[in-house]
């Protein structure tokens, strides 16, 4: 209700107060009620009743004046505070810079969608986020970014319609609720016409600017999970797990496209769900471990140091690789612990190494969160007697663009100590010039991407080519990794790269002794993190 509305309610109210008096007054005239107060008036005049009564029916008015005005202001309070309510209830249940709903209300349709399907029904979820979303903000600014978002939240609302409900779950991650028949198509036609429509160019201040979208989806139904629902206690949040992994395994294939939830996933999840509750156990009792590759200098091949790649040694599953429980660990935010105790395992078994092996450590970029990550590795180092220099700590482009300031303030501290730093996976990133100033770095390691194709793809051996030169021209060292043919040693070093790493030289082991090929492994190297 508005001001307006409030106003009226209370002119209401006054004639209602007035219809209560004038059947008063009538009957007072009736039953001639006045002349007989004026007359007992007149016979005691020296009483001087008249002035008196005049007085209180003065005092009357002006009390029904008062009050009228008193109900008027406190019909407006009250529809004041009506409408800040509504307001209130509005803006927890919609995302302010789009106006679309929010996580929040998202949640809160699900079961309305969901409870009364008919039985030829079924409901469509997706999960759509934003491909390299986090590069517009530091180019452009937050201000342009949210504007690429407007349009994005417009875009899907028009391509959505009134079949379904399109909500932003976060940052620049959205939530569609589709209802359609069995067998319907919708689902993937509307997929589909999201992953073209999306990208299409977003003309802004002079700009046209260009954001690719990965779409996951899954179809639910009162029985489509098998219970899994039920054993989680929240069908959304579970439908919502089940859209995650689908929309994971589009950016995993490439990005730009979409996949929708099914079995396969479903086994993958409640195996996921099953490592959750083991990790920080297993971290306890030592199950992960460190794995050693070697580092050689390509030209005398002699191993000058090892990466260090986390393995878990599952009691029942046996050697699980990173890409099962690393994002796990990140997620339940364990990975600090986790790298903690494989750089603890790591200096203990290498105390007998040449003094001039270093070991590589690979960070999660969520670490540089903590202000005290620094000190920790320190201490670590430290009681083992392992020396700051012979430590490098490797840092991913994702790292650096995301959290520049915290890597910058810890990996200074760290250089500072005599730990080397390097640049991982150069290349595949959005890290600039100016990062590469800022973190002094001592290392750029070149994607093995680029090291695996450059002999059939000569853009991909130019990127290597410009890759070395930078390095050489910064004062840095040169690290290609995925070397696994004579043929591409031999370009590489024909380029200039100075070390490198790759199943040429020796595959992740259990032991950083050289030679020893005990717990190596056939799968390409992952990082601890």
């Amino acid at each position: 209700m508005n001001w307006y509305g409030g106003r009226t309610r209370a002119y209401i109210d006054l004639l209602l107060i007035v219809a209560l008096i004038a059947p008063l007054y009538v009957l007072l005239i009736h039953v001639e009620a006045f002349d007989v107060i004026y007359h007992w008036s007149r016979a005691h005049e020296d009483w001087e009743v008249d002035e008196l009564f005049s007085l209180g029916f003065c005092l009357g008015l002006v009390a029904i004046v008062f009050s009228a005005r008193r109900l008027i202001d406190l019909r407006r309070e009250m529809t004041r505070r009506r409408e800040a309510e509504l307001e209130s209830h509005r803006l927890a249940r919609h995302d302010v810079l789009t106006g679309l709903p929010n996580r929040r209300r998202f949640l809160e349709e699900f079961p309305q969608w969901t409870n009364h399907l008919l039985e030829d029904e079924v409901c469509a979820l997706f999960v759509i986020d934003l491909d390299h979303f986090k590069p517009i903000n530091d180019l452009y600014g937050h201000r342009l970014g949210d504007e690429v978002l407007r349009v994005v939240a417009s875009r899907l609302t028009e391509i959505v319609g009134e079949n379904g409900i399109v909500a932003r779950l976060a940052g620049d991650e959205f939530g569609i609720l589709l209802r359609c028949a069995k067998g319907d198509d919708a689902p993937v036609g509307l997929a589909r016409r999201i992953v073209h429509a999306i990208p299409q160019p977003i003309a802004l201040a002079s700009l046209s600017i260009e954001v690719g979208v990965s779409v996951g989806g899954t179809i639910y139904n009162d029985t489509h999970d098998g219970g899994l629902a039920r054993r989680d206690g929240s069908a959304v949040e579970t439908a919502l797990r089940q859209a995650d992994m689908a929309m994971y395994r589009a950016k995993s294939e490439g990005r730009g496209m979409y996949r929708f939830f099914d079995a396969a996933m479903d086994e993958r999840l409640q195996e996921r769900v099953q490592l959750e509750r083991e990790i920080n156990g297993a971290i306890v009792r030592g199950e992960i471990v460190p794995f050693y590759q070697p580092l050689v200098d390509l030209k005398t091949q002699k191993t000058l140091g090892y990466e260090l790649l986390a393995r878990w040694k599952h009691p029942v599953r046996g050697i699980l690789l990173p890409e099962l429980f690393i994002p796990i660990a990140e997620d339940t935010n364990s990975i600090a612990e986790l790298t903690y105790s494989v750089l603890t395992q790591a200096v203990r078994d290498t105390k007998d190494l040449p003094h001039d092996t270093f070991l590589s450590l690979n960070l999660s970029p969520r670490q540089f969160a903590d202000p005290w990550l620094s000190q920790k590795i320190l201490a670590i180092i430290t009681e083992a007697g392992f020396p700051p220099q012979r430590l490098e700590i490797e840092i991913t482009e994702t790292a650096v663009v995301q959290r520049l300031e915290e890597a910058t303030a810890t990996l200074r501290s760290l250089r500072n100590l005599g730990v080397r730093i390097a640049l991982d996976d150069f290349g595949t990133g959005y890290s600039g010039l100016h990062h590469l100033r800022e973190l002094s770095l001592d290392t750029l390691k070149i994607d093995r991407s680029f090291i695996m194709q450059m002999l059939e793809k000569p853009e991909e051996a130019k990127i290597v080519k410009a890759i070395l030169g930078l390095g050489h021209s910064l004062g840095l060292k040169t690290t290609a990794e995925g070397i696994e043919t004579q043929e591409v040693l031999d370009q590489l070093l024909s380029l200039g790269c100075e070390t490198g790493q790759g199943f040429l030289f020796g595959r992740p082991a259990a032991t950083a002794v050289p030679g020893v090929a005990t717990g190596t492994e056939t799968q390409p190297k992952r990082h601890i993190a």
